[in-house]
């Protein structure tokens, strides 16, 4: 059979596999080589409501948020034209005293991580964004550094980057077997009949990252989980430079869009695919379970409504749903796992892919390359979990949990 070598092959054409490439075409001498069965960021990269913000509750995470706003920049630079980046910042907004709890963690973590924020009365946070409804005494926390992006462009960037350095991109071409020799994995085979000799495989293809990787006996500890969020018709209350806008005691994050209000509402109930039952492609993909999503905004909606009226009296022109690759503690699966040489996953970003793709794709490359990592890459070990069996519907709804209780953007 017909047979290439390229030094990393990386499984997957969305945000993480672009960044990745992007980065490790850097390296001079270096051959990269990725693989995506349909085109770059059409699947859940595309769908993502591409959040920016920098204060996490763990610094390694924001410091790879970090990592993304720096590449961004390095991005636009060498491109010579500028992404579009919406640094309209972001307005934290609560009244309940779990809320307000919420605000002082996340002030607490900006301090620790020197990031500019300042807390701001009720008057100037409804003059930023005037389609909140909240009352005189409620605190509002804002960062004037985040903000969000086109995720389908910043893949685009990555991509075009990373071609123009030499990575090579094969697109309508899916891998039907990784192939392991061993303690080894050594090469991909693909539906173009063609063998893909390698040293090094990323697994970056998302939801689809479960069952690639069982093929060769790793059980990566991730769920395929429902993320979505719904956009209003056009509002003037809605302002194109507004800023995102987390409300912790609704659980809801909200931004402009299109002239409407892109609004998210975190499930409470666990909405999750079988992943080894996903299909090819997602266009007309809809979960089992609330496939229309009206049962988690009738049940999310009236909560919200109290602190954004407008939702009630603007109608709702769009409805996206799409999945996220959660893991129960929220933080990625990067890294290799012991006992088996030349295979990395690069996956399970629990929502946050965009925004941490800068510094997964840095992190995966120092990793790669045996360089010293940027953050404590043990944080991130794909076998942290212990042993599991991620086509578990008990697993897979636990990690359905982890973003049920995601307060923050």
């Amino acid at each position: 059979m017909p047979a290439s070598t390229t030094d990393i092959a990386i499984i997957g054409g969305g945000i993480l596999g672009c960044a990745i490439a992007d980065r490790l075409s850097a390296t001079p001498g270096l051959s990269v080589t990725v693989i995506e069965r349909h085109g770059l960021g059409e699947q859940t990269t595309s769908h993502a409501a591409a959040l920016l913000t920098r204060a996490r509750p763990n610094p390694a995470m924001a410091r790879l948020v970090g990592e993304t706003f720096d590449t961004i920049e390095s991005l636009s630079d060498d491109s010579g034209s500028a992404l579009p980046l919406r640094k309209v910042g972001s307005l934290h907004v609560a009244e309940s005293d779990d809320g307000l709890d919420q605000l002082t963690a996340t002030a607490h973590h900006a301090l620790n991580q020197n990031l500019t924020h300042a807390w701001i009365d009720v008057t100037e946070a409804m003059a930023r964004a005037p389609w909140l409804n909240v009352s005189a005494a409620a605190p509002a926390l804002w960062f004037p550094g985040d903000g969000y992006i086109d995720p389908y462009q910043l893949c685009q960037a990555y991509a075009a980057r990373a071609r123009r350095r030499g990575a090579r991109f094969l697109l309508g071409t899916t891998v039907t077997d990784i192939c392991r020799n061993g303690h080894r994995v050594d090469g991909l085979q693909l539906s173009t009949g063609d063998r893909l000799n390698t040293d090094q495989v990323i697994d970056a293809a998302g939801p689809w990252s479960v069952a690639l990787a069982s093929a060769i006996d790793v059980p990566l500890a991730m769920g395929a989980v429902r993320s979505h969020y719904w956009i209003t018709a056009k509002d003037e209350r809605v302002y194109r430079d507004g800023p995102i806008t987390i409300l912790p005691d609704s659980r809801s994050y909200a931004r402009p869009e299109v002239g409407g209000l892109l609004f998210g509402l975190r499930d409470r109930q666990a909405v999750f695919a079988d992943p080894g039952a996903l299909p090819d492609h997602l266009g007309g993909f809809a979960f089992d379970t609330d496939s229309d999503g009206q049962a988690a905004l009738l049940e999310g909606a009236p909560e919200l409504a109290r602190q954004c009226p407008l939702i009630e009296s603007t109608p709702l022109a769009h409805y996206v749903s799409n999945i996220s690759s959660y893991t129960p503690d929220g933080r990625p699966l990067l890294g290799a796992l012991p006992g088996l040489e030349g295979f990395m996953a690069a996956t399970g970003c629990s929502g946050a892919g965009i925004g941490l793709s800068g510094g997964i794709a840095r992190l995966i490359a120092e990793l790669a390359l045996g360089q010293s990592p940027f953050v404590d890459a043990s944080l991130f070990r794909p076998d942290r979990f212990g042993p599991v069996n991620p086509f578990d519907p008990a697993f897979q709804h636990r990690c359905a949990l982890a973003r049920a209780d995601k307060r923050t953007g």
